[in-house]
């Protein structure tokens, strides 16, 4: 109901409208603050961000900024991997494991988490544990480089040395060309070196150093270790060879030319001390260790050789007769007995320069150069003797050499090299098996696929039944991603020796390889045929029953899996294992009653396993979400306190939880539970959000805000918290002021135009119950006059269904508006959106000789989703002396479509016929009031702008009929502006 107040007259009123336009603009300037350079912030930055604070080691920070963007993508797995690790790190090891299984469970091939979760358990010492999860993701990840150095790293914390022995072998033969892992292997084989060389295990420790050797000749520690336990076991001659090993790469080193001089002084080889003696007087001639060792050397050196040295006689003899065969027999020989390899190569050469052909010299130059290790040239001398002299035996050696050279040349990474040398291999020997896997291994080193193929098929010609070759084809078909080919070869395999759990693994590990890469279930099915096949030969065995069951289950053949799970259990009906894999069945059959069932036994009595308690808590929220799905809100709701009563600190059953209780108005409860979650996670936002939500469907305004407001200062640059937090401090307001303006415009059937306005100003006191007073005044120019008009008018509500409307306007001015109006309405709210009105209107104007006016209302309405219709009826009972007992009609249809959940924005269209005494829009002449037959269309637009600010315009336009050929046209524009305070 609208009060004018206008100008005093029509000139000045046609400024009215600039007036009002500034107000206006006042108003909204004033609204609009530094929101608009609020930055709305994604889930996307707030991972960035968190990832940032976890490197600068703020990990309390991440988690913070994890937990929102959790809230605004909570299925986004990338933000929950991120948060364990931020709980990790931040030493908060159950959150992780929480955050980090819900990964898993929900992606089971999510790699990181699997390896967050070994650190995780391995930093807090469980070990087993760790290698379980190492286990899991390797089921999925097989030959995973990470996981398998994360299992290694855990058997050398439990001290299992044999474990750790073959797994790091393994993964050395494996990515032999992984620089890191050339490193891992060689620490590996340091650490379990010491370990056995502290034990007294001297050979084995010595095979450990020497395995370090064959990768790293010239390490330092090996060498050290192996001349320091050749000395205590008595072996000089392989600590000299070690010893002369090491001074090849650093002939000048002090350190080995002291420790060769004390074992040629054990081994009383003083001429050789001698010289190594005179060497270091060189090198170091002020040293005065040096000396002393000089002149104790050569006493040793006069005690033990009483004679001359027949080496130094042969010698002699060479220097006079160069040709002399026997001399330089000798020589080479007693240069060869002494160690002397070079001054032994020397002679030999001098003897091949008289007598290239000399096949002895030959075979003595070939045999130092393998002693030497130079297995390349002395391979082109077995070749030339093998030529001369085709025997077995000289073949064999000659092959045993380029293979002794292609391994050097593989252990020095040149592949080609080797590659060329095993090619002579198996020229000579098509079928040689040591060559054949050299050379597959070169191969699959620089992932030359085809070749190695090529390889092993020419191989399979000379040997076709030869499995340890149909295996590596099937191994190189699968690193070349052929997954069908290669499990075809590991399902014949198999068929041949169902016993063998090497073919079972590769053949099941092919087949679901070669079904992802498809992605059809052809090779699922082959491969449970073959299973089938291994299971009647061995019911028992535990591999074929765990992949049977797992196949079943990703299938989805629920009842199946059952099945194999009861023939496990039968066998073994002691493994938690096989009990808890029937649990997870019943819950990827969505049977999570069965389910939870089996797993709160198991928590029950393991009640420390993590992986029970995960999944006895995660059926029970399946089972509850379950239950929800089928509206059964208090079974529901049981299940998810059973969650809690397990993990009380579970945020998934406690979102469930309030959520449920929000939705079934069990609002004192719900608190209960926010206060509790508050107390676990003081930072999550979630909790206060849900208070606020609680508050607000109470009407409680004031304490809606203060929770929003306590999270907006957790979260200051939260758009939708911010927007949300004036929403709700806007409820808290209790005054508002309105300001509107009327502009009409009248024409008659001659073209006359009559301009009229009216400006309203109005307050209003807002109640807790929503009840509300308002009173204010109108101001109207029209071209009879001006005047203005007192109003005020109430709504009341007493309570849910019911609520009242009461109106009183008076006004002094006479013929600009009616001098009384007074007004009640009573509204009852139905079900399904439906509401009526029964009111009544009096209307007293004393100009017109006290012409009275008495209007029943009647009124339904209607809202649905977000369109909401009226209709009003109002049959006019006017009493006057120019007219007495007029009777005539008015009703208005009106419709609004929301275009805000909070009903803050919509548009409006009417449509009317006749003139209601509440509308004073147009020329107020009661007379001219009762003979027209009005017609009116309408629309309109209102919208609430950081909602304290409503500003609203409406467009109508009547055709009035004032005679039975006259029609005028009215056209109104009507705009309006009010503020909360």
């Amino acid at each position: 109901m609208l009060v004018s107040l206008t100008i005093k007259n029509i000139k000045k009123m046609r400024s009215t409208p600039r007036l009002v336009l500034c107000v206006l603009l006042m108003f909204l300037c004033h609204s609009v603050n530094g929101q608009w350079l609020k930055m709305i912030e994604s889930s996307d930055n707030l991972y960035k961000d968190a990832k940032r604070e976890i490197d600068l080691k703020h990990y309390q920070k991440a988690i913070n900024l994890c937990n929102k963007a959790k809230d605004i993508s909570p299925h986004n797995l990338d933000i929950h991997l991120l948060l364990g690790r931020a709980f990790a790190l931040d030493g908060k090891l159950d959150s992780a494991r929480l955050e980090l299984n819900y990964v898993i469970d929900k992606n089971p091939k999510y790699r990181d988490a699997y390896i967050y979760l070994v650190n995780l358990e391995s930093v807090a010492c469980n070990y087993l544990q760790a290698l379980e999860y190492a286990d899991m993701g390797l089921k999925y990840f097989p030959n995973d480089r990470d996981l398998l150095l994360k299992k290694l790293d855990i058997y050398l914390k439990e001290n299992d040395y044999m474990e750790a022995n073959k797994l790091a072998d393994y993964l050395y033969e494996r990515f032999a060309t992984d620089a890191y892992i050339r490193s891992v292997y060689l620490d590996f084989k340091l650490t379990l070196a010491r370990q056995y060389s502290h034990r007294g295990y001297i050979e084995i420790s010595k095979r450990a150093y020497e395995s370090v050797l064959e990768q790293d000749p010239m390490n330092k520690e090996a060498l050290q270790a192996i001349f320091a336990l050749d000395v205590r076991s008595g072996n000089y001659e392989s600590s000299l060879a070690y010893t002369n090993r090491a001074l090849q790469a650093t002939p000048n080193s002090y350190e080995f030319l002291m420790k060769k001089i004390s074992i040629l002084d054990a081994m009383s080889r003083y001429v050789e001390a001698i010289e190594v003696v005179e060497k270091l007087n060189k090198l170091y001639p002020n040293n005065a260790d040096v000396r002393k060792l000089n002149i104790y050397i050569r006493m040793e050196a006069g005690r033990f050789y009483m004679n001359t040295d027949p080496y130094l006689q042969f010698e002699a003899v060479l220097d006079k007769d160069p040709g002399n065969t026997d001399a330089l027999n000798y020589v080479i020989n007693l240069a060869y007995s002494r160690g002397l390899l070079v001054d032994a190569l020397s002679w030999i050469n001098v003897g091949l320069k008289r007598n290239p052909s000399d096949m002895g010299l030959l075979k003595k130059k070939m045999g130092v150069l393998e002693s030497m290790k130079n297995y390349a040239p002395a391979a082109i001398i077995a070749e030339r003797v093998y030529k001369e002299d085709p025997t077995q035996a000289a073949k064999d050696n000659f092959i045993e050499l380029e293979l002794q050279a292609a391994k050097v040349e593989m252990n020095d990474m040149e592949f080609d090299t080797a590659v060329q040398s095993l090619k002579i291999v198996l020229f000579y020997d098509h079928s040689n098996i040591t060559g054949i896997n050299y050379m597959v291994s070169c191969y699959m080193q620089e992932k030359r696929y085809d070749d190695a193929l090529r390889t092993i098929d020419d191989a399979l010609q000379y040997r076709p039944d030869d499995e340890q070759l149909l295996f590596k084809k099937a191994g190189i078909l699968e690193a070349s991603q052929h997954y069908a080919d290669a499990a075809a070869i590991s399902g014949s395999l198999l068929q041949k020796h169902p016993e063998n759990r090497q073919y079972l693994v590769s053949l099941v590990e092919q087949s679901l390889a070669a079904g992802r890469q498809s992605m059809q279930y052809d090779d699922y099915y082959n491969t449970i045929k073959i299973l089938k096949t291994v299971l009647d030969k061995q019911p028992d065995n535990v591999d074929a029953l765990n992949y049977m069951i797992n196949i079943q289950t990703q299938l989805k053949q629920y009842n199946t899996a059952l099945l194999y799970v009861d023939q496990a259990l039968q066998y073994y009906p002691e493994s938690t294992d096989f009990v808890f894999k029937k649990s997870v069945v019943y819950a990827e059959a969505k049977k999570f009653q069965l389910a939870y069932a089996i797993s709160g036994q198991l928590y029950t009595n393991y009640p420390y396993n993590v992986r029970f308690k995960g999944a006895y808590v995660d059926q029970l929220i399946g089972s509850g979400k379950q239950y929800l799905d089928n509206n059964n809100t208090d079974s529901a709701l049981i299940e998810f306190y059973k969650a809690l009563e397990v993990s009380p600190a579970d945020t998934l059953p406690l979102y469930y939880t309030i959520n449920l209780l929000i939705q079934t108005k069990q609002y004192d409860t719900a608190l209960v539970f926010i206060n509790k979650g508050r107390s676990y996670y003081p930072m999550n936002p979630y909790f206060l959000q849900k208070r606020a939500t609680i508050y607000e469907n109470q009407k409680k305004w004031l304490d809606a805000w203060h929770s929003e407001d306590t999270l907006l200062k957790m979260n200051p640059f939260d758009q939708k918290v911010n927007d949300l937090d004036q929403y709700l401090y806007s409820n808290t307001l209790k005054n508002q002021i309105g300001l509107y303006y009327l502009h009409a415009l009248l024409m008659d059937s001659t073209g006359n135009r009559q301009v009229s306005g009216i400006a309203t100003i109005q307050y209003t006191r807002l109640f807790d119950n929503h009840s509300s007073i308002t009173g204010g005044l109108n101001y109207a120019g029209r071209y009879t006059g001006s005047g203005f008009q007192f109003f005020s008018y109430a709504n009341l509500i007493h309570n849910k269904k019911w609520y009242s409307y009461l109106e009183a306007d008076y006004s002094p001015t006479d013929n600009i508006f009616p001098d009384w109006l007074l007004g009640y309405s009573l509204f009852h709210s139905f079900n399904h959106g439906w509401s009526g009105e029964l009111g009544i209107r009096y209307m007293l104007v004393e100009i017109y000789d006290d012409a009275q006016y008495f209007t029943p209302v009647i009124g339904v309405s209607k809202e649905k989703n977000d369109f909401y219709m009226s209709l009003r009826v109002q049959p006019i009972f006017a009493n006057y002396i120019a007219i007495p007992d007029k009777r005539y009609l008015s009703a208005t249809f009106s419709t609004r479509y929301y275009l805000r959940e909070n009903r803050t924005e919509f548009f409006t269209a009417l449509v009317g016929y006749g003139n209601s005494p509440d509308d004073i829009s147009r020329d107020f002449s009661l007379v001219r009031l009762n003979a027209y037959n009005t017609v009116s269309l309408g629309a309109g637009y209102q919208r609430r702008i950081f909602y304290r600010t409503t500003f609203l315009i409406n467009l109508t336009w009547y055709n009035l009929q004032a005679a039975t050929n006259d029609f005028q046209n009215e056209y109104d524009v009507y705009v309006g502006l009010i503020r909360s305070f």
